[in-house]
């Protein structure tokens, strides 16, 4: 099938390069002039495993090209995948539909063949489906559109593989739409989910929550471990072996972040609130996310015992989950934050994740997770990459002013660390 898909970002990129794998012809849209070039000439803009190479493969391969903006080119393509950004809105939580529904107004000012397919690829609010056939109806009146829904279900620093290996594809549209995306989903063999458009877009933000819900559920938990003597990790592997219940998402750290669960969780929030109906336990997993991060800090501001206040402080990890350079909702940020607030003297190391622009002026970055450790009188771990599990932590207290640490992902045993003479302290565990 010949296949354009609009917006290269996460999920954009991933679904472009990994459709053109499977055989494709695929083209990718964005309006980002710089980041098209160097797509065009083979260069990867995000940082996710295996997917450089896989796209170096398919443009060479004369599967996959991209271009500025969307043109008349539009009517030589079978199906149009809308995969823009949906960020959310500072007043309410919900996703922004802006580059959604500037997208469909394009699609349909340049579309002149008498059908199109589009199917909306973002994690977006129930409805927004319906809302694209309205707009692309408005300004378009000799067209007939065919809108569909197919929520990508990636796991940043997985995607490549999830794309090619899914646990389900859901299918949401008329019969037209469906019978599309069965055709772009042939050579993948997994459960297959069709459905209505509505049901669809539900889907993800569900599976968002529900996600979410578990790991603020355990964070919860960690707290009254701490306060009773219990160990978080025991309890979860023991509650995770449960067969109804299972083992994922059941680690206590600082709180979710990225680009998905905290919008779609007060997304879902919102759209309870739209229909007056109360988003009690909705709120309370957000509100639990958020109180993580305090909790977090108190642990370090006991462990300062005065203040931090011109105090050497090293955070490991910036990105807001491993093998993943985003930074977007990044519990690191809060985290270097507070400690900025507090006068701390910030020292930052990531594998690959950079902190925003502004806060590089704040903070010292550092080369490796050594030079960041060197001098600091508290490190702490906010993201929990291999190598820091497998740092030389004996080379890490000779460099340290003073030995502490304050473990926020418990990638650490907390004998071993105080056997090596550390002061420690992790989530949920005594």
């Amino acid at each position: 099938m010949r296949v354009y898909i609009v917006g290269t970002g996460y999920v954009g990129l991933v679904t472009a390069v990994c459709l053109a794998d499977l055989g494709h012809q695929v083209c990718g849209v964005d309006i980002n002039s710089e980041k098209i070039q160097l797509l065009q000439e083979g260069g990867c803009p995000i940082y996710e495993p295996g997917l450089e190479d896989l796209l170096k493969k398919n443009i060479d391969g004369g599967r996959l090209s991209f271009k500025v903006d969307i043109g008349s080119e539009i009517n030589d393509y079978d199906v149009v995948i809308i995969a823009v950004g949906t960020p959310e809105r500072e007043r309410d939580g919900r996703a922004d539909l802006y580059y959604v529904a500037q997208t469909a107004k394009q699609i349909a000012l340049h579309a002149t063949k008498d059908s199109l397919i589009v199917i909306g690829k973002s994690t977006v609010p129930t409805g927004t489906a319906k809302q694209i056939s309205e707009s692309l109806i408005s300004h378009n009146k000799i067209t007939r559109f065919h809108v569909g829904s197919n929520p990508e279900t990636l796991r940043e620093g997985n995607a490549v593989h999830d794309f090619m290996n899914p646990d389900r594809i859901i299918m949401g549209g008329d019969n037209v739409a469906i019978n599309c995306l069965q055709a772009l989903y042939e050579k993948i063999s997994c459960a297959k989910v069709i459905t209505d458009t509505n049901s669809a877009e539900m889907i993800k933000l569900t599976a968002n929550f529900m996600l979410a819900q578990r790991i603020s559920t355990t964070n919860a938990l960690a707290q009254i471990c701490e306060a009773t003597g219990a160990n978080v990790e025991k309890v979860m592997e023991g509650v995770g072996l449960d067969k109804r219940i299972g083992p994922h998402f059941l680690q206590a750290g600082v709180g979710y972040g990225g680009s998905c669960f905290p919008k779609d969780t007060k997304s879902i929030i919102s759209i309870a609130e739209h229909h007056r109906i109360d988003p009690l336990i909705f709120k309370a997993v957000v509100d639990v996310n958020e109180s993580q991060i305090h909790f977090f800090m108190r642990k370090v501001e006991e462990m300062a015992i005065m203040t931090l206040k011109n105090r050497s402080i090293a955070v490991w990890g910036v990105a807001f989950k491993p093998e993943t350079d985003d930074v977007r909702d990044a519990p690191s940020i809060k985290v270097i934050n507070a400690l900025i607030e507090e006068g701390a003297l910030v020292r930052v190391f990531d594998p690959v994740a950079t902190v925003p622009k502004p806060l590089k002026y704040k903070i010292t970055c550092c080369k490796d997770m050594y030079e960041a450790a060197a001098g600091a009188e508290i490190l702490l771990i906010v993201t929990e990459w291999n190598c820091f599990k497998q740092a030389d932590m004996s080379n890490v207290k000779l460099l340290m002013e003073t030995a502490k640490i304050v473990d926020g992902r418990n990638i650490f045993d907390p004998q071993k660390m105080r056997e090596l003479g550390f002061e420690y302290s992790s989530i949920g565990r005594s």
